[in-house]
This record gives structure tokens, C-alpha cells and sequence, in this order.
């Protein structure tokens, strides 16, 4: 019998790619000589939790370099603001340097916002779904840096969801932040490739770098959540369904304790809909209770609803939810409605890059046939369809 004690071995973490630029001698001593910007938030850290604003700006201070610029997207640099709502531009309270706001309005102050610049460090987390905004910003801002001949470097980050495909390809007259990938609903890549395909027009214009992160690695324990409503792992495994939620009048619970992994509405039939999405094939669970909100616009309100999590097993498509709660709300919920867009239309089309889906349902089409023909169609390249992989 061996005396060797295998609970003593150290055990492999998980490195993200900031973990290894943060160790790259050269490229820092590089970086330290000229004038760089971060772009980034709190959620993206180090294997040792450090925020990338921090471990960037000791790395270069460690060699008498210029604190880096910062830049920000959606929700902010604390994570403090909410989905959609404008972000002012502020200070890091880790660092004290000043935080510049990339989340609408970028265009039009971009020469301002790289003025002086040698190069551009992206540190973000993507969970995997085409309308998540920080990839779309990230992507915008790598291209506007390139095509100005500012080098750009991406610490890329492990997909929450892995290499699954789920749902068409968005259509080019919807495109927008939430639809600006060519590549599926549920896209399989990390946001290291996403920014490479979208900068491919101007990748020859300056240095591009991609510094990976591991992936088959289990991730140390404890959480910290890539935005505010994700506070729970569950909450991205179920986002990519859920999200369709927000261009309805039906609650996908932000402002509770349960945010993207519970459904409310009132008058919601929260029975019948646990039991129906315990009976579909999407790899979810789900059971009526009481949900009571916090934030507006039902702030200090319970509603009735219901909790989902992943049942246990490899295989959860939370898109494939998304639509089957759709078409049994449409059908069993008499005060379903789609919310309009900010411009015109419906916001669901927005969202989800096209109109189809609304379309299809309100047709009465099912879950199923909807699923069946993202199965069978071809949208793999662009401007048309190609297999991907979705459940009914």
C-alpha cells in the first residue's frame, strides 16, 4: 500500500487570461513604456480575486509606468448600475483613477476617448448569450483602437456555457448591441473569439493578442456575479431562456432574491407552469411559491410565481425553455403581452436579432415545431441558415 497521500497534492487553478498577461514580463515592460487603457469591471479578477483595474494598475506602477485609462461598459465599473439605464462616467474606488463610460454614446466621443493611447487591455466575462452587452462593447471598442493603430490585448475568459450552440443567427437589419455577432443565440465561444471575429476587418492595423484562459479546469469555489441580476451560478445557466422574459410584461424576478431563476406575473397560474416545465425536455426543474420584490416596479409586492434551477446532469438548453415558457404563456396567461420597442416594433425583435420567433408564436405555433426548425434549418453562415442545436 502506497503511503503517497493524494489529498496532498496542490491543486491546478483555474487561470483566466489576465492571470497570465499579469505575468508576462515582456509584454508589461512593453506596456509600462507608453500609455495604455483598461477596459473592464469588478467582476473580472485574478485567480487570487483581484479586480483587473488593481492587478493592472500595481503591474505598471511596479515598473514606474503610467496608471492606465479606464473604460467601463454596461452596469458600470462597481456593477452598480441597472440593465439599460445610462452610465456616467466616475472613479474606481480601488484604484482612484477615472472611469470612462463605453455604454451608449461611445461613437460619438471615441477620438477623445483613445487620444494618446499605445494600446488597449479587455478584460470582461461573457455567459455565452449573443444580447449579453459586454462582448458587443468590447468588440466596438477593439475595433475602433485597431483601425486607429492602437495595439489591443484580450485577456480572454472561459464560456460559462462551453461550446453549446442554441438558435439562429441574427438578421443584419436588426443589428444592434444586443444583436451584434453573427453567430447563434447561444454562441459557443469565449468573448476572446467573439471580439476576434468581429475585428477581423481591421486586425492588420495594429497588434492583436488573445491571452487564453483555461477552460476545462474546475473554477475555485464562491461566486461573483459578471453583472448584478446574475447573483446566482443557476441564474446564467438559466439566463439564455429567461432573457426573452425581459421584452414581456412577464417578470423574470430582477429586484428579488431569485433574479433569472424565477417567473412571476399577476394572476400567473404558477401551478400549472411548474408543472408544465417539469414536463418539458430542457433539463429544468421548477415549483410554485411566493416571490417578493424589492426594487421597482414592483418593489415592497409579492407575486405569485415559480423557482426553476438546473435538474442534475450535463444538459440544461435554457433557450429551449425560454420558448416553451413563451408559448404557454401566450396560451395560458390571458394578460401576456409583448412590450413595445423604444422606436418602434416590438422589443422581443431587438433581443432576439429578428422577428420570427414573436412572429411564429403569435401564430400559434408551438415550442416544439419553433425548436424543430432551428434543428433542421442552416444558419451556421450568414445571411442564412445552418444547423444548431436546441431542444423540444
Amino acid at each position: 500500500m502506497s503511503g503517497f497521500d493524494k489529498s496532498a497534492e496542490p491543486v491546478k487553478r483555474a487561470l483566466a487570461g489576465l492571470d497570465r498577461l499579469i505575468s508576462d514580463e515582456l509584454m508589461f515592460h512593453r506596456l509600462a513604456a507608453g500609455k495604455v487603457g483598461l477596459l473592464t469591471n469588478h467582476a473580472a479578477t485574478t485567480v487570487d480575486r483581484i479586480p483587473a483595474s488593481l492587478a493592472i494598475t500595481r503591474r505598471l506602477d511596479a515598473l514606474n509606468g503610467t496608471p492606465p485609462r479606464l473604460f467601463t461598459p454596461e452596469h458600470g465599473m462597481r456593477l452598480a448600475d441597472g440593465a439599460g439605464d445610462a452610465v456616467a462616467d466616475g472613479r474606481d474606488p480601488l484604484t482612484g483613477l477615472p472611469v470612462h463610460s463605453l455604454y451608449m454614446g461611445f461613437e460619438d466621443r471615441v477620438d477623445v476617448v483613445l487620444e494618446g493611447l499605445d494600446a488597449v487591455i479587455i478584460d470582461l466575462r461573457d455567459v455565452g448569450v449573443r444580447c449579453y452587452t459586454y462582448a458587443a462593447t468590447a468588440a466596438n471598442f477593439a475595433a475602433a483602437a485597431l483601425a486607429r493603430h492602437i495595439e489591443v490585448i484580450v485577456c480572454d475568459r472561459a464560456n460559462p456555457l462551453g461550446p453549446s450552440l442554441a438558435g439562429p443567427r441574427p438578421v443584419l437589419e436588426r443589428r444592434s448591441i444586443l444583436a451584434y455577432f453573427d453567430v447563434p443565440f447561444v454562441h459557443g465561444r469565449t468573448i476572446g473569439e467573439l471580439i476576434s471575429l468581429a475585428t477581423a476587418p481591421v486586425s492588420s492595423q495594429a497588434p492583436f493578442a488573445i491571452y487564453p484562459a483555461d477552460i476545462a479546469l474546475r473554477a475555485p469555489l464562491g461566486w461573483i456575479p459578471p453583472s448584478p441580476a446574475l447573483s446566482h451560478p443557476d441564474a446564467v445557466v438559466a439566463y439564455a431562456g429567461l432573457v426573452l422574459l425581459e421584452a414581456t410584461n412577464i417578470r423574470e424576478c430582477r429586484g428579488t432574491s431569485v433574479s433569472f431563476r424565477a417567473v412571476a406575473a399577476p394572476g400567473l397560474d404558477a401551478e400549472a407552469l411548474a408543472g408544465a416545465i417539469n414536463e418539458w425536455p430542457t433539463g429544468f426543474a421548477a415549483a410554485s411559491r411566493d416571490i417578493f420584490f424589492v426594487r421597482s416596479p414592483d418593489a415592497g409586492q409579492t407575486l405569485r410565481g415559480i423557482t426553476l434551477w438546473p435538474r442534475r446532469g450535463p444538459h440544461h438548453d435554457a433557450l429551449a425553455l425560454g420558448v416553451h415558457l413563451l408559448a404557454w404563456l401566450i396560451a395560458n396567461h390571458p394578460d401576456f403581452a409583448w412590450l413595445p420597442a423604444g422606436d418602434a416594433g416590438f422589443a422581443i425583435d431587438n433581443l432576439f436579432g429578428r422577428d420570427d420567433l414573436r412572429v411564429q408564436l403569435d401564430a400559434g405555433a408551438s415550442a416544439a415545431e419553433i425548436l424543430r426548425g432551428w434543428r433542421t434549418a442552416d444558419y451556421t453562415s450568414t445571411g442564412s441558415p445552418s444547423t444548431t442545436t436546441s431542444t423540444s
